[in-house]
C-alpha cells in the first residue's frame, strides 16, 4: 500500500509531504519527505505505468505565489524524479492528480488567483514531465471547490467538486 500526507515529525520544513510503503501487513517499506523551509501536504497518491508514484497537494515553501499546486513524481522507491508547481500571486491547493493515456498528469483542485470568485475550480493538464499543457478554471463569483478527476475511457475528464456560485443554496 501507499499512503500521503504530511508530517512534522520529519523532513526539512515546518511541515512536509510524507509518502509511506506499507506491506500487505500493515509493516512501513520504506518513507520518504519532500518540501521546503515552510508547509507542504500531500493529499492524493497514485502508482503510476513506470511503477512510480505521482502525488498532487499544495506548497508554500515553492512556486509563484502565497500557496500552489504542489505536485510530486517518484520512481519506484520514491526517490524524488521532478517536482512541479501551478499557481499565480493568490492560493492554489491541489485535490488529486490522475494519469492521462498519453502519460501525462489531470490534476484539479482549488485557485485564488484566476477565475472570477474567491475561488474556483482549478483544473491544469500536463505532459508526462510534469510540464503545463493547459490550465482552466470553473465557477461563477462565489466560492468553488475541487476535488476529484478520472481519466474517461475517451481521454476525457471527470471532475467533481463543490459550488457556492450555482444551484440552491451555498456549497
Amino acid at each position: 500500500y501507499i499512503i500521503v500526507g504530511s508530517t512534522k515529525s520529519f523532513g526539512a520544513g515546518e511541515r512536509d509531504v510524507y509518502l509511506v510503503k506499507v506491506n500487505s501487513e500493515g509493516e512501513e517499506v520504506w518513507s520518504k519527505t519532500f518540501g521546503g523551509a515552510d508547509n507542504d501536504e500531500g493529499r492524493s497518491v497514485r502508482q503510476t505505468s513506470d511503477n512510480g508514484f505521482i502525488i498532487c497537494g499544495g506548497t508554500y515553501s515553492f512556486g509563484a505565489g502565497y500557496q500552489d499546486v504542489l505536485i510530486i513524481k517518484t520512481d519506484s522507491q520514491g526517490n524524488l524524479a521532478w517536482q512541479r508547481t501551478y499557481g499565480g500571486a493568490g492560493g492554489e491547493s491541489g485535490a488529486a492528480v490522475r494519469q492521462t493515456p498519453d502519460g501525462g498528469y489531470a490534476v484539479i483542485g482549488s485557485t485564488g488567483s484566476f477565475g472570477e470568485g474567491y475561488s474556483s475550480i482549478y483544473a491544469v493538464r500536463t505532459g508526462s514531465n510534469g510540464d503545463s499543457l493547459w490550465a482552466t478554471t470553473f465557477g461563477g463569483t462565489s466560492a468553488d471547490y475541487g476535488y476529484s478527476i478520472e481519466v474517461t475511457h475517451d481521454g476525457g475528464l471527470v471532475i467533481v467538486g463543490a459550488t457556492a456560485s450555482y444551484g440552491a443554496g451555498s456549497s
